[in-house]
């Protein structure tokens, strides 16, 4: 997460989103995204300002010679990414930034 601070620092918070109940994902100006869930899954295709391309998940893993040791999300040509995230995983949050894409 440290990577994922120094990413972001300097940036506002936009593209909120929340199920209203125990699930919020928010993105950090054009610089990251993060998303948690307290309780039950979240499959969503949601809006970040990041650009295009696959991200590692810093949370499950990290960037390592061009690799992702973790799991990875893909944001289309419009900024949306495909977060897929359970309860069960590691500490319920993803999280994506700009020196971790593939």
């Amino acid at each position: 997460m440290v990577g994922f601070r120094n990413a972001v620092d300097g940036t506002g918070i936009n593209n909120w989103w929340s199920n209203g109940h125990q699930q919020i994902a928010f993105g950090r100006g054009n610089k990251g995204f993060i998303a948690f869930t307290l309780y039950g899954d979240i499959k969503q295709s949601l809006q970040t300002s990041l650009p295009a391309g696959t991200y590692c998940d810093v949370i499950s893993g990290s960037l390592e010679k061009g690799s992702c040791t973790g799991k990875t999300v893909n944001v289309d040509s419009s900024g949306k990414a495909a977060i897929s995230l359970s309860t069960n995983e590691e500490d319920g949050v993803v999280a994506i930034h700009v020196n971790a894409k593939l």
